[in-house]
């Protein structure tokens, strides 16, 4: 029996994590394939470039948000029988499933992003995997000394993520 029975297995938390990446690069690749036109309309500029990416974020979050706020869970979540909730078991309102979003999103993309584009001069070809290799898994081995069985990112938000056990 686990320490923490309504915290989910590390086995099933990187199970769901893997269906999620899954899922989330299909949602980006329709939404990237709906923008498209509009993008060819911009043009190749800088700024161009940002608000796309600004709305591919913005799109995201809005997908994550909504499955978060309406029922605490996304497809792979309910795949994989999860739940996130606040860090006091209520349910998530709009701006903490903002905060979530954001510091993930700062995490797992933003931190690696600034690394790597001060480390690519000093470092070479290699920066990208050594990055990956070191930083990504940071936030879910903070999961195995966090008392309460949180990762990083649910630390920092005020969330959890539950297991509902077996149906």
């Amino acid at each position: 029996m686990p320490a923490h029975p309504t915290s989910p297995s590390a086995r099933r938390t990187l199970a769901a994590l893997l269906y999620e990446v899954l899922l989330t690069a299909a949602v980006l690749l329709a939404i990237a394939t709906l923008l498209t036109p509009l993008k060819a309309v911009l043009g190749a500029s800088p700024l161009a470039e940002l608000l796309f990416r600004l709305l591919l974020a913005g799109l995201l979050f809005a997908y994550y948000g909504w499955c978060w706020v309406k029922g605490g869970q996304t497809l792979a979540m309910k795949t994989w029988r999860l739940k996130l909730v606040r860090a006091d078991g209520a349910a998530l309102d709009w701006p903490l499933a903002l905060r979530r979003y954001l510091i993930a999103l700062a995490l797992f993309v933003g931190v690696p992003a600034l690394a790597y584009a001060g480390w690519s001069r000093s470092l070479g070809e290699s920066a990208p995997f050594w990055l990956a290799l070191v930083w990504l898994p940071l936030p879910f081995i903070a999961r195995g000394i966090d008392p309460e069985k949180r990762s990083l990112h649910d630390r920092l938000a005020g969330t959890r993520v539950l297991w509902l056990g077996k149906k």
